[in-house]
């Protein structure tokens, strides 16, 4: 795995100009990236096309993606395989599992993880973040490799790139806690950016409906309707409903929280 990781290394130095080349809009750095000692995990907002050649211009070193699996230009799918990538089938919890554990081994043998925790394009009006999964805390758990968060911004000709705080996942931190950190990080970037600069952001619906419409033609492959079917829920699964529980120790006072008639 060493030697692939090197290989991808090697492409994204050569690449990187072509990035520049190739890039429609300018890129505007709102502060700089916070110092880091090894490798990373940068978590993305995401919501167009464009963000993922930005976002890889915008670091100092490689990062494998991860994309959920899709119809793909076959430009964007080779492109991908020869930066470094990770394919997961968003609706598949085998593959998702077998996904984590390729992104672990990853960190763990010195790669950087490009991770968008949405786990879609976020084309709403409203929202700054959709709900965010909750896998990129157990992955920096498991790895013990910050998480640095990064948002993208545009405009008609700029893209503005902001970074967060670097944060660690340790031992027996919350895991909601720290899903809620990482989705407070990034949301604050988003306003941040929107009060600095005045040309970002839309003032009325039907401007957003423009925008909505010029993003989903520029890449016509995507899937809309299965895009919106994978935005996460407020609770994926009985488990993390539940997951607090396994923390309780039964006593008096919360033993009808065990109660098999609250089990499903």
């Amino acid at each position: 795995m060493r030697l692939t990781i090197l290989f991808h290394r090697c492409v994204y130095k050569l690449s990187k100009p072509i990035f520049r080349c190739l890039r429609r809009h300018e890129l505007v750095f709102v502060n700089t990236m916070p110092r880091i000692k090894g490798n990373a995990i940068f978590a993305v907002n995401h919501s167009c096309k464009y963000d993922i050649p930005y976002v890889l211009e915008s670091l100092s070193q490689s990062a494998y993606v991860i994309v959920g699996k899709q119809p793909l230009k076959l430009l964007d799918r080779f492109s991908f395989m020869l930066n470094g990538v990770v394919w997961v089938d968003r609706k598949n919890s085998v593959d998702k599992k077998a996904s984590v554990a390729k992104m672990k081994k990853l960190l763990c043998n010195g790669a950087n993880l490009v991770i968008f925790p949405e786990g879609t394009w976020n084309l709403t009006p409203s929202k700054p973040m959709l709900p965010l999964y909750w896998g990129i805390v157990d992955i920096a758990r498991y790895s013990c490799k910050p998480i640095v968060p990064i948002v993208l911004e545009y405009t008609d000709s700029k893209c503005y790139v902001a970074f967060g705080e670097r944060m660690q996942v340790v031992g027996d931190d919350d895991k909601g806690k720290k899903i809620k950190e990482i989705n407070d990080q990034l949301s604050t970037l988003k306003w941040t950016i929107w009060e600095q600069f005045p040309d970002t952001g839309y003032n009325t619906l039907e401007e957003w409906n423009t925008e909505l419409h010029n993003r989903l033609s520029e890449y016509p492959k995507l899937n809309y309707k299965y895009e919106n079917s994978v935005i996460r829920k407020e609770y994926d699964m009985v488990e993390e409903v539940f997951e607090h529980l396994m923390k309780l120790t039964p006593n008096s006072n919360n033993a009808f929280l065990f109660s098999k008639r609250n089990h499903f």
